[in-house]
C-alpha cells in the first residue's frame, strides 16, 4: 500500500519535515511507498526528508498554472477560482494516486484557516473512490465552516493529535474518529555544535509573524513578548536565545521566523540575546538544541513539541486549540498556554513567573509522562491496519 501525502510542501517549515518523518516511522512504510509533493526538493534533501520519504518536485507547469490562476482569483476574487487553482496545482500530483493507494493530508493545523486545499484534495480523490485520512490535525468549532464540514465526513479515517479536537469531531457526528499523539513526538533529537551561549543557562524562544499580529513588535502581543523578555534580562542572568523554526518567504506574505528574531534582538540590544542560525540544522538538530535550554517559549507547535517531549518547562504561545488541546493532555498548568489572540496585560511575564518558579516540578512531571505519551502515537500503527485495508 503507498502513501501519498500532497501537503507535506517542505522543510523550510521545520514542522512539516517533522511530520514527514514522524508519519513515515509510524506507518512502517518502505521509503517507496510514502510519497510527497515537494516545493524544495534540495532543501529536502539537505535535511534528510528522502531517507524517509519518495519526493515528488513541483512541476513547472504546475508553477505557471499557480500564477495565472492567482491573477484569476484576484480579479474575480471568487472561492470558485481560489479552488481551481489549487486543484490544478496539484493535479500532477493527484494522478498518481489510485484507488488501492491512501492519501494523508498532513500539515496538522491546515483546518484551522480559511478554506483551502485540504478541502479541494480531498474531496476530489472522495469523488475518485480514493481512501483518504485527516492525519494528526488539530481544528476547533470556530474553524468550522459548511465547506469543511462536508469534507469531514468525505474522509475514510481522522486522527486527531489532541483531545479537545477529538471531542469537538465527535460532538460533530462523526464515526471515523481516533485519537493518538502527534506523529513528531517519537523522533529522537541529533547531536549538534550548540552556540556558545550555553555557557551559562539558557532560555530557548520560538517566535512568529502569525502570533504576534504582523512582521513588527508594535502590536499588543508584540508588546507583551518584549515586556517578558525584558523581564528576563532584568530578573535573571539567563540567556535568551531565539529559536527560529519557519523560513518560508512566500506568496507576498514573510513566515519568516529568522526576520522577527532578529527584530527582537536588535529590540532588546542586549549581549545576552541571540538568534540560532538553523539554516543547516534539520528539525531533529534544533530539538537537540532545545533539550539543552532550561525554559522554552515557543509559537510554533513543532518547536513546542520539541520542546515537551525533551521534558523542557515550557510556555505555549497558542492561537488556536491545538495549543490548549496538548497542553491538557499533557496535564500541564493552563498557565503555561498564552493564547495570542485573547490575553490580559502582564499574562505572559505572570506564566514566565510561574514557569521559572515550578520549573523542577513541570520537568518532572514531564518526564514521568513522556515515554508513555511517545509510546501511545505508535498506536496509529495498529490502529490503521485494522481500519485501512
Amino acid at each position: 500500500m503507498r502513501y501519498f501525502f500532497p501537503l507535506h510542501y517542505d522543510g523550510g517549515n521545520r514542522g512539516c519535515e517533522a511530520i514527514a518523518k514522524g508519519t513515515a516511522i509510524l506507518l512502517d512504510s518502505p521509503v517507496s511507498d510514502c510519497i510527497g509533493y515537494c516545493s524544495d526538493t534540495a532543501l529536502d534533501h539537505r535535511l534528510g526528508v528522502d531517507r524517509y520519504v519518495t519526493l515528488v518536485p513541483y512541476s513547472l507547469e504546475n508553477y505557471l498554472l499557480d500564477k495565472l490562476f492567482a491573477v484569476l482569483n484576484r480579479l474575480f476574487k471568487t472561492n470558485t477560482t481560489l479552488k481551481w487553482r489549487k486543484l490544478y496545482f496539484f493535479r500532477t500530483f493527484l494522478k498518481m494516486i489510485s484507488k488501492d493507494d491512501v492519501m494523508l493530508s498532513t500539515g496538522g493545523d491546515m483546518m484551522c484557516y480559511e478554506n483551502n486545499e485540504i478541502i479541494y484534495t480531498n474531496d476530489y480523490l472522495h469523488d475518485k473512490g480514493v481512501r483518504t485520512i485527516l492525519w494528526a490535525c488539530s481544528m476547533g468549532r470556530e474553524n468550522l465552516t459548511p465547506e469543511k464540514e462536508k469534507t469531514l465526513f468525505n474522509y475514510s479515517l481522522i486522527y486527531a493529535r489532541e483531545s479537545l479536537t477529538y471531542d469537538f469531531f465527535k460532538s460533530l457526528g462523526l464515526k471515523n474518529v481516533c485519537l493518538f499523539p502527534d506523529p513528531a513526538f517519537i523522533l529522537e533529537p541529533e547531536e549538534c555544535a550548540l552556540p556558545k551561549c550555553f555557557e551559562g543557562d539558557v532560555i530557548g524562544v520560538n517566535l512568529s509573524s502569525y502570533t504576534l499580529g504582523g512582521t513588527t513588535l508594535n502590536t499588543g502581543f508584540g508588546k507583551e513578548v518584549v515586556k517578558a523578555l525584558e523581564y528576563i534580562l532584568a530578573n535573571t542572568d539567563m540567556h535568551i536565545l531565539l529559536i527560529p523554526h519557519v523560513v518560508w518567504n512566500a506568496g507576498g506574505e514573510s513566515q519568516d521566523d529568522r526576520s522577527i528574531s532578529a527584530l527582537v534582538r536588535d529590540t532588546l540590544h542586549s549581549s545576552r540575546v541571540s538568534v540560532l542560525d538553523i539554516d543547516a540544522l534539520n528539525y531533529c538538530e534544533i530539538r537537540y538544541v532545545i533539550s539543552k535550554c532550561r525554559y522554552f517559549i515557543g509559537a510554533r507547535t513543532h518547536s513546542v513539541i520539541s520542546a515537551y517531549s525533551m521534558c523542557v518547562p515550557t510556555i505555549a504561545l497558542g492561537y488556536s486549540i491545538k495549543s490548549k488541546g496538548i497542553a491538557k493532555d499533557l496535564n500541564l498548568d493552563e498557565r503555561l498556554v498564552v493564547q495570542s489572540k485573547s490575553f490580559r496585560e502582564g499574562e505572559l511575564t505572570d506564566s514566565l513567573k510561574y514557569l521559572m518558579d515550578n520549573g523542577d516540578a513541570i520537568h518532572s512531571a514531564l518526564a514521568q509522562q513522556m515515554p508513555l505519551y511517545k509510546e501511545r502515537a505508535y498506536g496509529i500503527r495498529e490502529y490503521l491496519k485494522n481500519t485501512i485495508k
